[in-house]
């Protein structure tokens, strides 16, 4: 197939850093839906299943639809799941991945399947991610191998991959995320549809834009929605030059709600680095913004009121920063998960609660009961737990009817079945002041962080080996990838300079 050019009325959004273009787009979406357009005839294909599901919902709200009213509100691969009429059963599971694995002697490690990420599929050995990059490009295997910088991957490797691949799904008689895409053009059905809208355009793989085009050559208009600035997928085969030079009607929105004058003008002397970029402006909120710069993390004051995202290029960068917090009994996430279980920091509060003579809630007693030892903390009190109806307890009657042995003991010594680590960790936390569920500080990689925001940015710039070498090799992409970074902060931006030469400085 040649450059996909759609046959409807295209509109372009270029939506920067906060300028609300998700939130453009759904009210493009209710336009049409309040002119009469069909919510059947309407299709909304998004990146992610989260994004699709927000629009879809925010469509049924206003306009009082049910699901079944707006079938086209979906994933790329969810839509051609269901217009090729498949079974959950036939679409390769973690399962599926793990034989494939045991049969072929391959070690794939983790696995992401695509389900949430816009049908990126990345696993931990080189050969499966570079057989199935090969397909997002639309190009032959050979052919990406030879104008691939590959250096640690042999031909006859990557050849057995593809052949051991497509043996065991044929045998399984199942179909990965990009067989959907590519049976799809093949034989797929185009739905009747007058308005088709395209989110996080910059992201879709070269596959995907063929998809779309055929999805859209019946269509009145087509909304096309992104930010080729914000295009840090390219090496999972992301075609950010098509976006660039896609035709069209361009809207570009300009106000962003997010970042300051300061910020947006340190990160428009990041951008302005890409050789090739739709040239684009626009402006920072009036509040006050401060950029700073330090030569150490520790420079760096976490505990300042307002969220925090401390981001870096790699996750191993990351390490020594958690390391850090733990250390300093600062509460945090890492890509949006506790470090320790949310059901451990609720047994913890509702302990020091019973122990002060409040009473507490049946769920909350499980809680505390789950990390005694019988014996030690708690004897037969989850069965005369189970038996009680009552929804509140006090210290005494639990330990007069349920079971309960340890009261009035601190809760790192009636809690015996808790580990070392974390109770190093959670007395860490205690001296600085409440435990809590909702921690302000939340750890993350540059690519990880893309779509979010806070009040406040720390941005290691120091770059790895491996991104180094795709700095030489394409500089664009790593430029954009510390412009998506430094954009995410709402007020301060901290950035830490590299600690050694040949760093990427901000």
């Amino acid at each position: 197939m040649g450059d996909v050019i759609f046959m409807a009325k295209t509109k372009i959004i270029l939506g920067p850093p906060g300028t609300g273009k998700t939130h453009t787009l759904l009210n493009r979406v209710e336009e049409e839906l309040a002119r009469g357009t069909p919510p059947d005839r309407i299709a909304f294909l998004a990146f992610t299943k989260k994004a699709a599901t927000e629009a879809r919902d925010r469509a049924m709200k206003k306009f009082d639809l049910e699901e079944q009213h707006l079938p086209y509100f979906r994933t790329l691969h969810s839509f051609a799941f269901h217009q090729l009429g498949l079974t959950k059963a036939e679409v390769m599971s973690r399962d599926n991945y793990k034989e494939f694995a045991q049969t072929f002697g391959m070690d794939l490690g983790s696995v992401t399947d695509g389900n949430d990420s816009g049908g990126v599929f990345t696993t931990d050995n080189m050969l499966i991610n570079e057989v199935n990059l090969a397909r997002m490009k639309c190009m032959e295997l050979e052919h990406h191998y030879n104008h691939s910088n590959l250096q640690d991957v042999s031909w006859h490797g990557l050849l057995r991959a593809q052949r051991s691949l497509e043996e065991f799904k044929k045998k399984k008689e199942v179909f990965d995320f990009t067989d959907m895409i590519e049976l799809y053009l093949e034989s797929g059905p185009v739905p009747k549809l007058d308005v088709v809208f395209i989110d996080e355009a910059q992201d879709l793989c070269a596959l995907q834009w063929r998809m779309v085009d055929k999805i859209s050559q019946n269509a009145k208009k087509v909304y096309v929605c992104g930010d080729d600035d914000q295009a840090i997928y390219t090496w999972a085969g992301a075609d950010v030059r098509h976006f660039i030079k896609l035709p069209g009607e361009i809207e570009t929105l300009k106000q962003s709600y997010r970042c300051s004058k300061v910020i947006q003008n340190l990160s428009h002397r990041i951008i302005n680095r890409v050789k090739f970029r739709r040239a684009k402006s626009w402006y920072g909120t009036d509040k006050s913004g401060v950029a700073v710069y330090h030569n150490y993390p520790e420079g760096v004051n976490l505990r300042e009121p307002g969220s925090w995202l401390v981001m870096a290029r790699t996750n191993y960068m990351l390490d020594e920063i958690e390391r850090d917090i733990r250390l300093q009994g600062m509460l945090y996430k890492r890509n949006n998960k506790l470090p320790i279980s949310a059901k451990l920091l609720n047994a913890v509060e509702a302990w020091k609660k019973l122990n002060t003579g409040e009473h507490v809630v049946l769920p909350d007693i499980k809680d505390i009961y789950s990390y005694m030892s019988s014996q030690i903390g708690v004897e037969r009190g989850h069965k005369n737990l189970k038996m009680a109806d009552k929804e509140q307890y006090e210290l005494e009657e639990l330990v007069m009817h349920h079971g309960l042995l340890m009261g009035g003991r601190p809760w790192d010594v009636a809690f015996d079945k808790v580990g070392n680590r974390d109770k190093e960790y959670l007395r860490a936390i205690e001296i600085r002041g409440q435990v809590s569920t909702n921690p302000k500080i939340n750890l993350s990689t540059i690519h990880g962080a893309k779509g979010g925001e806070a009040d406040n940015v720390m941005l290691l710039t120091d770059l790895s080996r491996k991104s180094q070498e795709a700095m030489e090799k394409d500089s664009d992409d790593e430029c954009r990838v510390f412009y998506v970074g430094a954009t995410r902060a709402r007020n301060q931006l901290h950035i830490v300079q590299p600690q050694r030469e040949g760093g990427f400085i901000v």
